[in-house]
């Protein structure tokens, strides 16, 4: 026993007083250090830097890093909605908007873009998402069915058009509603 007690205190005394070099943890900068955000490469710097930091662990959403992401976004879009990567950023910006639970915003975003360019591929799903808040999140269930007609009747190709569809027989029914449908469709069929 006296053995096994040597044993294990010798054990413990190599591995406690191992090296002495300490490694040192490297944390994430939460700002953009010597970056001028008044300039483009700045503020694509400030995107690129927040947006690392929220996909870095996709497992936890950090709203304080997506507050100042959505911010860069707003930034960038201010001041250099000219170049075609704004398109992008209004789409974003309105994806991060909805997830932050900022409806108008996300709606503000969305219309942005819809009216910058409303052929971009990205505008179809502007619509689309924009109707989806409108119905999910307003709860202002006529217009978000008039929303999601418009984006059939704008976009009649696009991928999201079936979906649209569903989603106006469906806007303003509960869950309950909508499964006892399906039960009694499965039913008569």
């Amino acid at each position: 026993m006296k053995n096994y007690i040597v044993l294990g205190l010798a054990v413990f005394v190599m591995f406690g007083c191992g090296s002495t070099d300490e490694k040192k943890i490297e944390v994430a900068p939460t700002e953009v250090d010597g970056n001028d955000l008044d300039t483009y490469e700045g503020r694509v710097n400030e995107i690129a830097l927040y947006t690392k930091l929220i996909y870095d662990d996709s497992l936890v959403f950090n709203k304080e890093y997506a507050e100042k992401l959505l911010n860069a976004y707003d930034k960038f879009i201010t001041h250099d909605s000219y170049y075609n990567i704004s398109k992008e950023y209004m789409f974003k910006a309105g994806e991060l908007s909805r997830a932050l639970d900022k409806p108008n915003d996300a709606i503000k975003y969305f219309n942005m873009l819809i009216e910058r360019d409303p052929k971009d591929e990205l505008a179809g799903s502007a619509l689309f998402y924009k109707a989806m808040i409108i119905g999910d999140m307003l709860h202002e269930d006529e217009l978000a069915k008039q929303t999601y007609q418009e984006f059939i009747d704008k976009y009649p190709k696009h991928p999201l058009v079936e979906s649209a569809k569903a989603s106006i027989q469906l806007q303003g029914q509960t869950l309950e509603e909508i499964v006892k449908g399906f039960k009694e469709k499965e039913k008569n069929a």
